[in-house]
C-alpha cells in the first residue's frame, strides 16, 4: 500500500502465488505417496478408496491456492493490501530514533537542520517528495513556511498565506489529518508552479496542550490512501514528531529574542559579533580576493531629540533611522542596532571604494525624506559615520570596530554645530 512507504509495501509483495504453489505441491506428493503405500498392501476396494480421498485432497488443495492466488491478485490491481500486523512495531522503531536524535541533538541543531533530519526519517516510512513545517502568526491572521525540504525550497521557505487557505489552515483549523489527492486549495492558495510535481498533500496538525500550534505538511506524487493504516500512521508521525518541533521552535525564537533589538527589531550587538567573526574568518582565509568593510554609524545631535522632544520621539527616530539605512544596504549587508543611537553594519566583499559608494547611498536616502515628528512637522536626520576595511584598518572585530568607531568620532567633530532644526513650537 503507496501510503503506508516503500518498507511496507516491500513486505506486502513478495510473489504470492509462487508461495501458494508450494503446499499443493507438498500435498500432492504426501497423497502418491499414501496411494502406493496403501495399493501395495490393500485389496481392491482399499484402492478405489484411497484413489478417491487422493482426488478430492488435491482438488482441495488447488482451489485454496487459487482463492489465495485471486486475493492476491486482487490487492495487487488495489494496491492495498493487508497490512502485516508487526509492520507498526517496524515503524514505532523508527520513530523513537527520532526521539533519540532529538536527545542527541537537541539545540545543537538549528531549526532547519532539525526539520532536515526528522523529514529524512519520516521519508523512510511514508513515500514524501517534499515537507513543510507550517505555524501561524501571533495575530493568527496568516500561516507561514517556516522550514521546507524539498525541490523548490526556495518558493516556499518564509512563504505567508492567509490562515484560511490552503490543506494546511484547514488541518489548524479542525485539528485534524486533513488529506487531499487533487489539491486545489493549495494550488488556489499556493500557486501553480509551487505545486507543479505534487499529486497529493496530507496536513498533520502538531497540537500541545489541547492546541494546534503547527502543521507538518507532506506532500507526494502519488495518491495517499485515508484508511485506517494510513491515518494510524499520520497519527503516529504526529505525536512523535510535535514535542521535537515544539522544542525547536521555543529554542529557534528564545534565540531570536536574544539577538534581537526589542525597539528595532534588527539584530543587537550579540548578533552582529557572531556575524562579524564569521565573516573575518572567510576573509583571512582568502585573504587576497575577499575584502571586508564594518561601519559605524549614529545620528548627529540625537541627544537634543530626547531632551527636547521626548523619548518616545527618541524612538521613533531611532526606528526611522534602522529603516532608511537597511533600504540603502545590499541584499548580503547585515546592519544591527548596538548600544544607544548607534547602528553597525557588515559589509561583505566590500572593498573601501564600494563601501565609500554604500555610504553616500545611505546619505542620500536621509537627504531625501525627512523624519516626521508630528502633524506633519519634520526634521532632516543627519548620520556621523566611519568605517574601517579589513587588512588595513585591523584583522580582528575588535581592531576594525575601533577604527570604524574612531573615523565616525573625527566625521563627529568636524561637522557644523545645529545641524537638526526644529519647527519653532518644539524647542524648549
Amino acid at each position: 500500500m503507496n501510503s503506508l512507504g516503500t518498507s511496507v509495501t516491500e513486505v506486502q509483495k513478495p510473489d504470492g502465488q509462487a508461495a501458494a504453489r508450494i503446499p499443493i505441491g507438498a500435498g500432492l506428493v504426501a497423497i502418491s505417496i499414501t496411494y502406493f503405500v496403501a495399493a501395495a498392501n490393500i485389496g481392491g476396494l482399499g484402492i478405489i478408496v484411497t484413489a478417491i480421498v487422493a482426488v478430492l485432497f488435491a482438488a482441495a488443495c488447488m482451489m485454496s491456492g487459487q482463492v489465495r492466488s485471486s486475493r492476491l491478485e486482487t490487492q495487487h490491481a488495489s494496491e492495498s493490501p493487508v497490512v502485516p500486523e508487526n509492520i507498526f512495531d517496524e515503524i514505532e522503531d523508527r520513530l523513537v530514533a527520532l526521539d533519540e536524535a532529538n536527545e542527541v541533538f537537541g539545540t545543537a541543531l538549528n531549526s532547519a537542520d532539525m526539520f532536515r533530519l526528522v523529514s529524512s526519517r519520516i521519508g523512510e516510512i511514508f513515500p514524501l517528495s517534499a515537507a513543510a513545517l507550517v505555524v501561524p502568526d501571533e495575530a493568527h491572521e496568516k500561516l507561514r513556511f517556516v522550514n521546507f525540504d524539498g525541490s523548490r525550497s526556495d518558493l516556499f521557505r518564509g512563504l505567508e498565506i492567509p490562515i484560511s487557505d490552503g490543506l494546511a489552515g484547514r488541518a489548524l483549523a479542525s485539528g485534524s489529518i486533513e488529506i487531499n489527492n487533487r489539491l486545489g486549495p493549495d494550488i488556489a492558495a499556493l500557486g501553480a508552479e509551487r505545486m507543479s510535481g505534487f499529486a497529493s498533500a496530507a496536513a498533520i496538525p502538531l497540537i500541545q496542550d489541547g492546541s494546534v500550534f503547527a502543521v507538518y505538511q507532506l506532500f507526494t506524487d502519488g495518491p495517499i490512501g485515508s484508511d485506517e493504516d494510513t491515518i494510524k500512521l499520520l497519527g503516529a508521525i504526529s505525536d512523535h514528531v510535535a514535542p521535537i518541533f515544539r522544542s525547536s521552535l521555543a529554542f529557534e525564537r528564545s534565540l531570536s529574542s536574544a539577538l534581537t533589538d526589542p525597539l528595532t527589531g534588527l539584530p543587537n550587538e550579540r548578533a552582529f559579533y557572531m556575524v562579524l567573526e564569521k565573516q573575518l574568518a572567510e576573509s583571512l582565509r582568502r585573504r587576497e580576493d575577499r575584502p571586508l568593510t564594518v561601519l559605524a554609524i549614529d545620528i548627529r545631535d540625537f541627544g537634543a531629540v530626547n531632551s527636547m522632544l521626548g523619548h518616545a520621539v527618541g524612538d521613533r527616530m531611532l526606528e526611522f533611522a534602522g529603516q532608511r539605512i537597511g533600504e540603502s544596504l545590499r541584499k548580503m549587508d547585515f546592519l544591527a542596532r548596538t548600544v544607544s543611537d548607534e547602528f553597525s553594519v557588515v559589509l561583505p566583499t566590500a572593498s573601501e571604494k564600494v563601501a565609500f559608494e554604500i555610504i553616500e547611498r545611505i546619505k542620500a536616502g536621509f537627504t531625501k525624506d525627512e523624519f516626521e515628528i508630528a502633524n506633519g512637522e519634520g526634521v532632516a536626520v543627519a548620520l556621523n559615520i566611519g568605517w574601517a576595511t579589513f587588512w588595513q584598518d585591523g584583522e580582528t572585530a575588535d581592531q576594525l570596530v575601533r577604527a570604524a568607531q574612531q573615523r565616525k568620532r573625527q566625521a563627529k567633530s568636524e561637522a557644523p554645530a545645529g545641524v537638526l532644526w526644529f519647527p519653532k513650537e518644539y524647542v524648549n
